[in-house]
Formats: structure tokens, C-alpha cells, sequence
């Protein structure tokens, strides 16, 4: 039964895609019976808790005996009355029935993927439950997500959508209307939002005696952010993975969930056939959380800040923005001091007569690091030394040898640093830093851009 346990969560996922509805059928009382002795004896050989499946299916009997269902004439009403029974009763609300859908002769399996083939897709099932990914304004990044499909199949959604996301200063990840999925992808999705190997669920399964441990994973196909703010959106329709991934970020700190308290689904598990008109989910594992011990079945996960699902948006957004008031305010007060000591430094650059090289090593080291902390860029630092290298070509030097060190497949930083060095009467390096640059910037009109520049500069030495 290896198979059964491994394929359940995507088969699961597949499921939800697809529109539960069935042409109702009329049963009647034996049909019913039958449903129920085999609802009992899958749930005795696959459930996760065998004293549980074991009590569970006795009180079933009993019910259906004592004509607790005798009001449901059709296979829908009667799916839907046994789901509800069976959530309540055995305390999990992955327990579910479904009534197949039927066409003519095709039945069962056959009957679930003519409907597939014939329903029109679900939102969101064609990019793998990524609806939506922008940056709002503030600079706050958000994403949709309606489920955690395959990772084969969505990782590329995910790495788009979280490369988008990548430069925000907040991130807010939307499960309001996410049904769950793969743990394999819940995994993936939470190591983008840390840089250290902890455990953040693990999933044991009755068949085996089996215990599945997901980490954050080292690599993902995108920059880490493990410090960026985050917020979670949850309702009550935030469901199995949804939920994980929500709780795996609450118990360990690293985001702020806004909301509804979840759906309360922790146990996996898959679809398995009672008969050619009726299948069950039947939950085959359990979740347990490294910090907790335990899981959100039955309760849900709780938000941090609770207010309306409909209306969590709007909340996360207020909260990222006075987050990131009080963030940069101490960001400004430490990018001051930075800046002070930066621009102190610069000027001592400028202002010194002493040879380039000796300039370099007394300066370069620390100005490199301060401009590093302050994330200037070489366009910045460009900048800068195209306005100066007519009086202080000493200076524009300096700057466009730490700019090249940021970017070197920058044309325009060797034609500006050539051309310094061209103004300080040292035309074989200025030739030099033209070499060097032909062997790093790609595409021909760069690489003539160069040459021309190489040619300009030598004719101009030539004049002297």
C-alpha cells in the first residue's frame, strides 16, 4: 500500500481542482448499508488512528440502524450528510464523501474524469494556484495563492511570482481562499522565507509506523528572504497545507497572520473508492509541529490580528506600513551615520595629493564597505565621477574601480574609468582597463563602444 500513502496529497490536490458536483442518483436503503460497511472497513485498514476509525465505524452503523439517515433519497444529500457525520464524530475535517458524478453507462473513476474533461478549469488550476503576485504601493509585496499544487508542476509559478516579490521591504502571502496541497510545496514556499535548516513539520502515517520530516530546504530557485517582513491572510476557508504553511510561520515567529481563525484540517491522507458511485477521503497520516507538538485538527489556526477575511488585506497592509515607518526611521537614523562617514572619507579622497595607488590603499577598503551597508550602485558611484573627472580625475578613478568591483559587465564604467585615468597622464593603464573590459562586457556594439573610446583616448595622448 505504498502507493496509496504516497500519492493521496497530490491525488487530493487533483480532486480539488475539480468541481465536486454529481448528478444525483436515487439509493436506496440496502445501497446505504452497503456504503457504510465499507465506509467502516476502509477506515479500520487506512485511517490514521486505529482506535479512532475502529469506534468511528461502530457509531456509523448504529446511526444509519437507528434511521439517522433515512431523510437522504439521493447519492448527494446522502455524501453530504455521511461527510458531515463523519467530521463530527471522528474529530477530523479531512473526513469527506462524494457522491461520483454519472454520464449514461460511465461510472466511478471513469465518470470523475469525463466531468474534469468537460468542466471548465477551475481559477487558478492553470498556474498552479498563483493567481496574482504585484507590489502594492509602499513597496509591499503581495501574492494570491489558491493551493500548493505538485512542486514539479508550480515551482515555476513560485519563483516568478517570488522574483517579483523579491525587492519588496513587506511580503504578504494570500491563503484566504487556499484549499491546501502538497507538503513537498509548503516546504518549498516557507524556505524562501528562511536561511537556516529548522524543522518545520513533520508528518507521521499509520501505514510503516512512518515519520516524513520537512525542512527548509538550503536552495531555492530565487533569493532568500528571511528577513523581510511577513504577513499571512487566513479565513475560514484556509484549509490542510494553507494551514501548515500558516502555522509552520506562527510558531516559529517568523510572520504575522491576519484574519480568520483556519478550516482545522491536519490529517493527510487520499481518495479511496467505496464503490462505483460513492469515494472517501480518508486521512492516512497526521501533522506534528517540532514546536507545539501537536497540530491545528479540529481547531484551526488562529490569526495574530483577527478581523474580518474580508477586510485582512486592507489590515496587513496597515500593519506592513507602520512596521516599516518605525523600521526605516531606525534604518535613516543608522544610514546618517553611514552616510556622514562615507562622504568624510570621499572628501579626504579628493582632497589628497598623493598618488592614486597610495590612495587606494588607504582608502579603498572602507569606502568599499560603506558603500556596500548603503547598497549604493555603480551607476550611483558613475555618477559621481563622470561630474569630477575634469578636476579630480584622481577621484573618478578611485570611485570607478569600486563601481567595476560592484558590476563588472558594465560598459560604460571602463570607458569612464579609462578616460580618468587617460586625465591623469597614464595612458597604458587607461589601455589596460579597456583589455580588461573587452573581456567581460558582451555584444559587438559594446565591445566597438570600447574600442572607439581606446581609440579617442590614444589620439588624444598622441596630441600631448
Amino acid at each position: 500500500m505504498k502507493t496509496v500513502k504516497r500519492t493521496a496529497l497530490s491525488l487530493a490536490l487533483m480532486l480539488s481542482f475539480v468541481s465536486s458536483a454529481a448528478l444525483a442518483q436515487p439509493i436506496d436503503k440496502q445501497q446505504k448499508k452497503a456504503v457504510v460497511e465499507r465506509i467502516s472497513s476502509l477506515m479500520n485498514e487506512h485511517y490514521v488512528f486505529p482506535a479512532t476509525a475502529q469506534a468511528t465505524g461502530e457509531k456509523l452503523t448504529a446511526a444509519l440502524a437507528q434511521g439517522e439517515f433515512a431523510q437522504y433519497e439521493d447519492s448527494e444529500a446522502f455524501a453530504e450528510a455521511l461527510s458531515s457525520w463523519l467530521q463530527e464524530h471522528a474529530e477530523d475535517r479531512h473526513l469527506r464523501v462524494r457522491a461520483n458524478p454519472v454520464k449514461k453507462e460511465i461510472t466511478g473513476a471513469e465518470s470523475q474524469l469525463r466531468k474534469k474533461l468537460v468542466s471548465q478549469p477551475r481559477y487558478g488550476s492553470l498556474t498552479k494556484g498563483v493567481v496574482a503576485a504585484q507590489v502594492l504601493e509602499g513597496n509591499i509585496g503581495y501574492m494570491d495563492l489558491r493551493g500548493f499544487a505538485h512542486l514539479p508542476e508550480s515551482k515555476e509559478y513560485l519563483d516568478s511570482a517570488m522574483k517579483l516579490l523579491s525587492s519588496s521591504d513587506a511580503i504578504i502571502i494570500d491563503l484566504r481562499k487556499n484549499g491546501g496541497g502538497s507538503p513537498t510545496t509548503v516546504q518549498y514556499l516557507c524556505s524562501y522565507f528562511f536561511d537556516e535548516p529548522l524543522l518545520l513539520n513533520s508528518l507521521y502515517y499509520r501505514e510503516g509506523d512512518e515519520t516524513r520530516d520537512f525542512y527548509v530546504l538550503d536552495k531555492v530557485n530565487g533569493k532568500k528572504m528571511p528577513d523581510v517582513p511577513l504577513f499571512v491572510l487566513t479565513s475560514d476557508r484556509t484549509f490542510s497545507g494553507a494551514e501548515e504553511f500558516s502555522y509552520n510561520m506562527q510558531t516559529r515567529n517568523r510572520a504575522t497572520l491576519v484574519g480568520q481563525t483556519t478550516g482545522g484540517g491536519a490529517n493527510p491522507g487520499g481518495m479511496f473508492t467505496i464503490n462505483e458511485d460513492f469515494r472517501m477521503f480518508i486521512a492516512t497520516g497526521t501533522a506534528i509541529n517540532p514546536v507545539t507538538k501537536t497540530n491545528w485538527e479540529s481547531v484551526g489556526v488562529k490569526p495574530d490580528v483577527e478581523v474580518n477575511a474580508d477586510d485582512a488585506l486592507d489590515k496587513a497592509i496597515a500593519l506592513a506600513t507602520e512596521q516599516l515607518g518605525g523600521d526605516w526611521q531606525k534604518l535613516k537614523a543608522q544610514r546618517e551615520v553611514g552616510a556622514d562617514k562615507l562622504f568624510s572619507l570621499l572628501a579626504n579622497v579628493k582632497a589628497s595629493e598623493d598618488n592614486l595607488n597610495s590612495i587606494n590603499k588607504a582608502y579603498q577598503n572602507e569606502v568599499s564597505k560603506l558603500i556596500t551597508s548603503l547598497a549604493i550602485s555603480d551607476r550611483d558611484l558613475a555618477y559621481l565621477a563622470h561630474e569630477s573627472w575634469e578636476q579630480h580625475p584622481k577621484y573618478a578613478a578611485f570611485l570607478l574601480e569600486i563601481a567595476v568591483g560592484i558590476n563588472d559587465t558594465e560598459t560604460f564604467l571602463y570607458e569612464y574609468w579609462a578616460r580618468s585615468l587617460a586625465k591623469l597622464n597614464n595612458p597604458e593603464k587607461a589601455k589596460q582597463i579597456i583589455d580588461l573590459g573587452l573581456t567581460k562586457v558582451e555584444g559587438e556594439e559594446h565591445i566597438a563602444m570600447l574600442k572607439e573610446a581606446l581609440a579617442e583616448i590614444t589620439a588624444e595622448t598622441k596630441k600631448l
